[in-house]
């Protein structure tokens, strides 16, 4: 297969991700949530790289980027995770792919590649760039006969007095969460003093609550909204995606009914796991890790990596912008959540 015929178009890409194995058919890594995740910057442009040899198959979605003030641009996964999808390969044919994927790189003048890879997946595995481990990350085990008991006391505590609270977990319909949940979302945002890139567009939403993986729960009391999150529903594994508590919801245990009703629906619902991810850093004793570990143990393990394809052009970008590229971080000219 010639480096030409490594690119296709999202219809072809959902197509192949749609014959893969149930087990690797992650709801973040599909080609329909790379292209909603675009819609959260116009400068991101999904592309899908697809190599094939008979049974074997090896796709690779990221989001090109122009770099500024450079006739260049750079790949990376999309928001949360991404990283390479394989099915029916040996050592040889993936390292043939990748060979396939990196003369497609060049053609397009892509200078480097920045890569989150999915913890569940383990696809980390066989990328031939440079690899880390960053950050432990919470899976939910849902094949527990006890859901509630199988939390720690801190977890099983909080969700017990949301209930006895009268707090209520409710479904939201996809047309209800486009009219309600951007607004709540970007209001918690701000209220927490998140970064901008976190205030994500209302097409960003639009294309997120659009999904056929999305499923919006909500937590209230007395018709007074006290939670929302976004959940990714895929053949065998859910993922949490975005949620938003207000003042009034964290002190009454909102945020704990939230997660427990997302597991209980996804456990009724035949799946595997439920993916919470990790803190907001590197630390253990890290808040948003020490909430996801009383719903499950931090048993998995995130990593991140990178290529760089154009040696000279990097090098001679690190030596125009010094300062930034003292960071360490690979695409060092973009912000911190580029």
């Amino acid at each position: 297969m010639s480096s030409d015929a490594s690119l296709v178009d999202a219809a072809r890409a959902q197509e192949v991700f749609d014959e893969l194995p149930e087990e690797i058919r992650v709801a973040s890594l599909s080609p329909e949530y790379v292209v909603a995740d675009a819609a959260r910057d116009p400068s991101l442009h999904p592309v899908f790289l697809l190599w094939r040899s008979g049974a074997a198959t090896l796709m690779h979605a990221v989001h090109e980027a122009a770099i500024p003030g450079e006739d260049a641009c750079d790949w990376q996964s999309p928001y949360n995770y991404g990283g390479p999808l394989t099915a029916a390969l040996d050592r040889a044919p993936l390292s043939a792919g990748w060979v396939a994927f990196e003369e497609v790189a060049r053609a397009r003048r892509i200078i480097a590649e920045f890569i989150r890879f999915h913890p569940v997946l383990a696809n980390h595995h066989g990328y031939p760039g440079v690899v880390r481990a960053d950050r432990p990350v919470v899976r939910v085990n849902l094949s527990v006969k006890n859901l509630l008991e199988s939390y720690s006391g801190r977890a099983r505590t909080a969700v017990r007095k949301a209930l006895r609270n009268g707090l209520q977990l409710i479904w939201v319909s996809s047309q209800q969460a486009r009219a309600v949940f951007p607004g709540f979302y970007r209001e918690e945002m701000r209220r927490i003093g998140a970064n901008d890139f976190y205030l994500f567009p209302d097409c960003y939403f639009e294309q997120l609550l659009a999904l056929r993986s999305a499923r919006v729960f909500a937590v209230q009391r007395d018709g007074e909204l006290l939670a929302m999150g976004v959940f990714l529903f895929a053949p065998r594994i859910v993922e949490y995606h975005l949620s938003a508590t207000s003042p009034a919801g964290r002190s009454v245990g909102a945020t704990n009914l939230l997660v427990h009703g997302a597991a209980q629906a996804a456990q009724e619902g035949g799946f595997n796991v439920l993916y919470l991810g990790g803190g907001t850093d590197r630390r253990p004793d890290n808040p948003l890790l020490q909430f996801k570990r009383s719903f499950g143990p931090a048993e998995l393990q995130f990593h991140f990596g990178s290529r760089v394809y154009a040696e000279k052009a990097y090098t001679a970008l690190q030596g125009r912008l010094p300062e930034l590229a003292r960071s360490g971080r690979v695409l060092f000219y973009r912000g911190p959540s580029g």
